[in-house]
């Protein structure tokens, strides 16, 4: 009985992964309100039996997809610093930086962020997700005292979301290493002697 369950959970995963890929797929094309059940499960391969071993409702489904991303989000954030107890902004590698790949991966839920309206609420959760984690997560060891800590983390926010934005609504013509290089260098303009100390392992 217990050798069964991997194969089990296997199978749940592709079809909710199945059932996560249709949804954003459907969304391309038409409003949320707009889409069905039976159009999810279509696209999806799969009967609408499926649909309700996991979901009760297509905005449940939504909101797995949108907490799936936020946790990748968070997780490819940290990458520069997660490893590290200071770290400058000078000695940084733009390889460390791991957001573009992360928006790369879910390229469907930040176009649908981007060129819609659909997901208004989730950009702003992705902006005050950016802040907190630049306010919680780190602490500038020589901080210039004429500079506002949270306002700070608003441009930063900001300016990560501004890219990211651009990125999506050039196709992503350059490629998300690329987009990581140039985060890292207009992040050392006048900044290069900044070092920072990760708060994680406090946490």
């Amino acid at each position: 009985m217990l050798n069964s369950l991997p194969s089990i959970d296997r199978r749940v995963h592709k079809s909710k992964a199945a059932l996560k890929h249709a949804l954003l797929e459907n969304m391309l094309h038409k409003s949320f309100e707009d889409i069905s059940i039976t159009d999810i499960v279509k696209s999806a391969d799969l009967n609408r039996g499926t649909f309700y071993k996991h979901y009760a409702l297509k905005e449940e489904l939504l909101e797995d997809i949108l907490a799936d991303v936020m946790t990748d989000l968070i997780q490819s954030y940290r990458s520069p610093y997660l490893h590290y107890q200071n770290f400058n902004i000078q000695s940084l590698n733009a390889s460390a930086i791991k957001i573009f790949d992360h928006v790369l991966a879910n390229a469907t839920v930040y176009t649908l962020l981007v060129t819609t309206s659909i997901l208004a609420n989730f950009r702003n959760t992705v902006y005050e997700t950016l802040k907190r984690l630049y306010l919680d997560d780190v602490t500038e060891m020589s901080p210039n005292p004429k500079i506002d800590k949270e306002l700070l983390a608003c441009y930063q926010a900001n300016a990560v979301l501004g890219l990211i934005t651009e990125w999506v609504q050039s196709n992503f013509k350059y490629s998300s290493s690329y987009m990581a290089e140039q985060l890292l260098e207009f992040t050392r303009l006048n900044r290069a002697h900044e070092v920072y100390r990760s708060n994680l392992s406090q946490a």
